[in-house]
């Protein structure tokens, strides 16, 4: 069972990685006082626009680029309600969610386009960019520069940005965009990459994991790696318990990653601290 588990943890690191990306992404938002649930729906669509893009231009760059597009208007949309029209930030990205759910559903069943090879993924620079490269980068934009200083008082003290001159709407504007991107590779990541194309829901609920780690991760980027790897290291268990074949069912295996970070989130509930703004218009 050990041998397994530690032969299982790459694989379950190269699994985690749109996880991570998403979760990167909702950090950034969650900093800047909003909370996205409709990551979910963005990732869905940027899984079907990525393997369409994919299909269409036979490149898996201009798929992955499909992929942000697809997740940049999922956002974008979001940001509409939320920002420009001041509405529930819970209650938008739960309507995002259902519908992306459904319009890739109909999509999927109705474009023939599905039914061709879809291109793969060969060389993969996406797992150190995601665990290396782009949270070091977040960190020093959010933590070292004005920008940043701004975008994390947007969550805390809007006033303050404005008495200071600043646009909130614009720092938050940038957020979703920051997001839109890495949920887009995350994605695209998945159908081009782990998966040979698209499915009806694959996301699997990777959204609404990525929004407890960030809870779980107390809104910083150390937090979010660790939660993500806690997540990963759940996944290799569940890889190991499959490959031992101990005649657990199958289905009860595959929510072993998604118990462990229930029980985690049970276990920090009211010790965390959010943003003071978050999720207030």
């Amino acid at each position: 069972m050990t041998n397994a588990l530690i032969a299982a943890i790459p694989l379950a690191i190269v699994a985690s990685t749109p996880l991570l990306l998403a979760v990167l992404g909702e950090l950034v938002v969650e900093r800047a006082g909003m909370i996205n649930l409709g990551i979910e729906g963005m990732m869905l669509t940027a899984a079907m626009t990525a393997v369409v893009t994919a299909q269409l231009t036979h490149s898996v760059v201009l798929g992955f680029l499909g992929g942000i597009i697809g997740a940049a208007a999922v956002g974008a949309l979001f940001g509409l309600f939320a920002l420009r029209f001041a509405a529930d930030q819970i209650v938008t990205g739960t309507a995002i969610v259902l519908l992306a759910q459904g319009l890739t559903g109909f999509v999927y069943r109705e474009l023939q386009l599905f039914n061709q090879p879809v291109p793969r993924l060969e060389i993969d620079p996406i797992v150190p960019l995601a665990w290396i490269a782009i949270p070091i980068a977040l960190a020093l934009l959010l933590w070292r520069t004005r920008f940043g200083l701004r975008l994390r008082a947007c969550g805390e003290l809007p006033a303050a940005v404005t008495a200071n001159g600043a646009s909130v709407a614009v720092h938050r504007w940038t957020a979703l965009a920051i997001e839109s991107v890495l949920t887009g590779i995350a994605g695209a990541y998945l159908s081009l990459a782990l998966s040979s194309g698209f499915a009806e829901n694959m996301v699997a609920g990777r959204g609404f994991i990525a929004l407890s780690i960030v809870i779980f991760g107390r809104w910083k980027f150390k937090g979010a790696l660790l939660g993500t790897a806690v997540f990963g290291i759940a996944a290799a268990a569940q890889y190991a318990m499959q490959a031992g074949g101990h005649g657990v069912p199958f289905h009860l295996l595959l929510a072993v990653p998604y118990v462990v970070t229930l029980l985690i989130l049970c276990g920090i509930a009211g010790r965390v601290r959010a943003p003071e703004s978050l999720g207030k218009t």
